[in-house]
């Protein structure tokens, strides 16, 4: 096995700017791939299909019947390839991401995307992105049950979609022009299903209500991307501020996201909400790239240094210039 080159596959994670939560009642949502990334890389073995997660620790082997948790996606993934490739010859992958895990950054799809692609080239076949994004999901199916694709799709192609009803819409956009999208993790974990059925009960509750919030956020969505057109970060900004607010009614907020919130308006952020299922994770702000270091130094004080400056991500799923 000496010499053989290795290969390897990256895919970014992904931001929900705007319209998380509502998208449950058919309301759409617009997301955008950022320039944080899973890569998989893929080397011959003697036996077996090894899988090793240097973010984890963990070391399992997919050709086995047990296996942890945190590989069955992995292992389904495998399966759906052997059904319609054949099997491959040994293989160890090594999974290394630098998204962070279970903080609504899509971090379970981009290394599901480049663990998919790199199995597949591997193999000698094209991981042509159709084909990765569709079986990507099986394995996404694994972790997530009925997913939207919305993660998957980013990984995959980048860029910014338009989410709603199952349909899914690539657009043409960017950051306005010398701005940043700062990404601040609360260090709050958050059960999503959990958050998502007491939003729902809430709903029963007071329908007539509800409603009213839930059109307000399907036309904000299309608002913000008319911003976003428009290049226009003070709008952006002000319907982040307004998003998060309709959150904030439907009861997703806690203390540490307000204060991340606050932090990052008073250094000069345009805006700021909190982006997932709330409850803790992250929150993000749009704010002039060069006050970026005085938001860095005090929110790195505040939350542990797991604060992001984020860039978009257009390209999506890409190989590896570097395979180690």
């Amino acid at each position: 096995m000496k010499g053989l080159t290795r290969i390897c596959w990256k895919s970014p994670g992904k931001i929900i700017l705007f319209g998380e939560h509502f998208v449950v009642k058919g309301k759409p949502a617009l997301a955008v791939a950022v320039n944080m990334y899973a890569k998989t890389i893929v080397e011959p073995a003697v036996k077996g299909y090894t899988i090793h997660s240097r973010n984890l620790g963990l070391t399992s082997d997919l050709s086995r019947g047990e296996i942890a948790e945190a590989y069955k996606p992995f292992k389904k993934i495998l399966e759906v390839i052997t059904e319609e490739y054949g099997a491959p010859k040994p293989f160890k992958a090594v999974i290394d991401s630098e998204i962070p895990v279970s903080a609504g950054m899509g971090s379970s799809s981009s290394t599901a995307v480049s663990f998919t692609a790199a199995i597949l080239d591997y193999m000698g076949v094209e991981p042509r992105r159709e084909v990765v994004n569709r079986i990507a999901f099986k394995g996404e199916e694994v972790t997530h049950g009925k997913p939207s694709g919305i993660d998957n799709t980013l990984a995959v192609y980048g860029g910014f979609i338009r989410y709603e009803s199952g349909r899914i819409k690539r657009l043409s956009l960017d950051l306005p022009e010398s701005t940043v999208l700062v990404a601040v993790d609360t260090g709050v974990p958050r059960n999503t299903g959990v958050l998502v059925k007491r939003v729902l009960e809430r709903y029963d509750r007071f329908p007539e209500i509800f409603e009213h919030v839930y059109d307000a956020a399907s036309i904000l969505v299309d608002e913000a991307i008319k911003s976003f057109r428009e290049s226009d970060p003070y709008r952006i900004g002000e319907l982040m501020n307004i998003n998060h607010g309709l959150l904030v009614s439907i009861g997703v907020s806690i203390l540490e996201i307000e204060e991340a919130r606050y932090t990052l308006i008073k250094s000069g952020a345009y805006g700021s909400k909190l982006t997932g299922a709330g409850g803790g994770g992250m929150v993000i702000g749009l704010m002039p790239s060069r006050n970026f270091r005085k938001v860095y130094t005090s929110l790195s004080k505040m939350f542990n240094q797991k604060t992001y400056a984020l860039g978009i991500d257009h390209e999506g799923l890409s190989k590896c210039l570097e395979s180690s």
